[in-house]
């Protein structure tokens, strides 16, 4: 009985340092970080295009750590005190898809400093803008002379025009294209007036694309080497009003010979005897980095 009762009280004992350890512990009481919205901004001259953006989500780093990825706006606890340093990267749905989010890589990472503090929420808001040393390909923002552009083969009465009126128009006051298609056309494509080749194979490169259709819209492109075959990447779905999706156009360009020419495609197929398509298009940028 002695080395039982023995047992039993090394045990208790046991339990009890053990759980004077626990409490022991000291909890950090975590500080606060807002990011209340963001901005996207482009050059003033033009040169990198329209401010559109469908920037979904906020990367967010302190003192080189990453916290998370958050939709925005959000609140994110800290386990951090004093002087922290604040990071936060533009995340995108890569190639439209919901479950490949990652931060695009053509938008510059923006930077904090805040004095961190327990229960202390500091608010920043973010200030996107591209990345240097881009390559800019094509802009087609229906605001310059000219289109970008062109119908292949089309039927009589396939025409695309700028308009800037109702939810026709993407940004109020800017044009945007307006595919008008005759009411026997079954297939329809825009050719990029401009040939194209690939920098470097070891580059990125994205096609971003505003959009507001009421049906599918095929975008790839056609190469030189490959006899002018369609290669399709993206399928656009029929939305309810505008869209933007940042397309990555890499797997398939890099696979090109190197000095390759190719032209990009927009490519729409009708069902006969159906109403005409709404098809209106805008801040079309193929841009290489």
């Amino acid at each position: 009985m002695r080395i039982v009762f023995n047992l039993k009280a090394l045990l208790i004992g046991v339990l009890f340092l053990s759980s004077c350890k626990v409490f022991d512990n000291e909890v950090t009481v975590p500080s606060y970080l807002y990011v209340s919205g963001f901005r996207f901004e482009t050059n003033a001259d033009g040169s990198q295009g329209d401010s559109t953006s469908n920037i979904t989500d906020a990367w967010v780093y302190s003192n080189n750590n990453i916290e998370g990825t958050f939709a925005i706006p959000t609140l994110i606890p800290l386990q951090a005190n004093g002087t922290t340093e604040v990071a936060v990267d533009a995340g995108i749905l890569n190639t439209g898809q919901y479950y490949e989010r990652t931060p695009y890589k053509f938008i510059s990472r923006q930077y904090f400093t805040i004095q961190a503090q327990p229960q202390k929420i500091d608010t920043i808001f973010p200030v996107f803008k591209y990345v240097n040393n881009l390559d800019f390909k094509l802009i087609e923002d229906f605001d310059r002379v000219g289109f970008r552009f062109n119908a292949y083969n089309p039927s009589p009465g396939d025409t695309i025009i700028k308009i800037n009126t109702g939810d026709s128009a993407r940004t109020k006051g800017k044009n945007s294209g307006y595919v008008i298609l005759s009411d026997s056309t079954t297939e329809y494509r825009l050719i990029s007036t401009d040939n194209f080749t690939v920098n470097s194979s070891s580059n990125t490169i994205y096609l971003e694309m505003d959009y507001n259709t009421d049906t599918y819209i095929h975008i790839g492109f056609v190469a030189a080497s490959n006899s002018g075959k369609f290669t399709e990447v993206y399928t656009a779905y029929p939305t309810n009003g505008w869209k933007k999706v940042y397309i990555d156009m890499s797997p398939d360009l890099v696979k090109l010979p190197t000095g390759d020419l190719y032209k990009l495609v927009i490519y729409v197929l009708r069902t006969p005897n159906t109403p005409m398509p709404k098809i209106i298009l805008d801040n079309i940028k193929l841009i290489e980095g």
